[in-house]
């Protein structure tokens, strides 16, 4: 019996990689895009208020997802790759991926109240909410990719294999 053999979803790792992979690169430039548009919002110019929603929607299922799929594989890396190579050779690597974590958390709360938010905003009728909403949208997009360079220079330096 191996390591990993004991690790939930080991056999699926590289799998659940790829899927989380390819979510991040749909989030980024969905949140890209999105914090785009939100220089319009934050000049009092609503006129592509429909083209945002969109983003907006996009950016929340596509966090969810991002965030599932990392949780899943994270088992394995936590073994593998954390537990067996970056804690003891590159621990400021292994803070590195606290860190990204704790920010992905924290914002996921943020990312899902864009995509509630798209349902709801109003915003020639709220303009001030309407700031509040593009501030949570650059706020999503500078963690986004935070996130995604973050992952790659910690993959860069152990993959999952």
């Amino acid at each position: 019996m191996s390591l990993g053999d004991s690790v939930f979803l080991f056999g699926a790792r590289r799998v659940l990689l790829v899927l989380h992979a390819g979510a991040a690169i749909v989030l980024i430039g969905a949140a890209m895009h999105h914090a785009l548009q939100m220089r319009h919002y934050l000049r009092g110019d609503f006129r592509r208020v429909a083209l945002e929603k969109t983003y907006a929607k996009v950016v929340s299922v596509a966090y969810v997802i991002t965030f599932v799929l990392g949780a899943m594989v994270y088992p394995s890396y936590r073994v593998q790759v954390r537990g067996l190579y970056l804690d003891r050779y590159a621990p400021a690597y292994s803070g590195l991926f606290d860190m990204k974590e704790v920010y992905a958390s924290l914002t996921l709360t943020v990312a899902v109240g864009l995509g509630a938010l798209a349902f709801t905003l109003r915003p020639t009728e709220s303009p001030a909410l309407a700031r509040v909403y593009a501030m949570m949208s650059l706020l999503v997009c500078a963690v986004v990719w935070f996130d995604v360079i973050a992952g790659l220079l910690i993959t860069s330096v152990r993959g999952l294999g």
